[in-house]
């Protein structure tokens, strides 16, 4: 059994585009990915699984999906969700301290402080626009990335009220220089900032091209090798 969980794994990494490298880093969440129930997790229907029999997991995710098929119109992926609600079950499957983290196209994983409806939506829209672009996926800049799935799961920290003419928390000219900035630098020890910088960016040129249009012609013109421009 073990040997067959690991060979489900490598395919599981191979569909997630991973290299050798990405994959041994990446092995426990990626066995656990092939294999929920080999971790104590238990099948919440809905490709949702959690170490607790909690509904309302499967609720959260439902709703999570529905403001992504909101926001696009139609959602086209569907992934494999996996919930921790102790910080040693999300250990155990490869987690570190992050919130979520969203695996390619197909698959996530939440901690239990991640384990709430704007982070599964966060992450749910990474997978999305990645499902969309296929295998143009890497050409999305992260700025863009991430400002996008700020907005989309229209998380408070990050933005004022959609009610608000300009959603930035901090001015403009402090937001702009993301676009040009490594992800690691915008995010260097911890920091939010670089959340803070592309959800204002990516919330103005939403704004300022009339909104989920726009970001199904900037997918097309990534598929088609062209960039996105603030």
């Amino acid at each position: 059994m073990p040997k067959r969980r690991w060979i489900v794994a490598g395919v599981v990494a191979g569909l997630l585009g991973l290299g050798i490298g990405g994959t041994a880093v990446a092995a426990p969440a990626i066995a656990a990915m092939a294999c929920p129930q080999c971790h104590g997790l238990s099948g919440l229907g809905g490709g949702v699984y959690a170490d607790r029999d909690d509904p309302g997991y499967r609720l959260m995710v439902e709703t999570a999906q529905q403001r992504i098929a909101a926001f696009y119109g139609e959602r086209t992926s569907d992934a494999r969700v996996l919930i921790c609600a102790t910080e040693d079950c999300y250990r155990g499957i490869g987690g570190g301290g992050e919130k979520g983290r969203a695996f390619g196209r197909w698959a996530l994983m939440l901690s239990p402080a991640g384990a709430n409806e704007t982070i599964a939506t966060h992450e749910l829209a990474h997978i999305e626009m990645h499902k969309r672009l296929g295998s143009s996926y890497d050409r999305v800049p992260r700025w863009f990335d991430e400002g996008l799935a700020v907005v989309i799961s229209d998380d408070a920290r990050y933005l004022r009220p959609a009610s608000e003419p300009d959603r930035c928390r901090l001015p403009y000219a402090d937001a702009a220089p993301v676009v040009d900035m490594d992800w690691a630098v915008a995010t260097k020890d911890g920091s939010d900032r670089g959340y803070l910088q592309s959800a204002c960016v990516v919330s103005r040129w939403l704004n300022d091209r009339g909104g989920a249009p726009a970001v199904l012609a900037a997918i097309g013109d990534l598929r088609a090798g062209r960039s996105v421009t603030p």
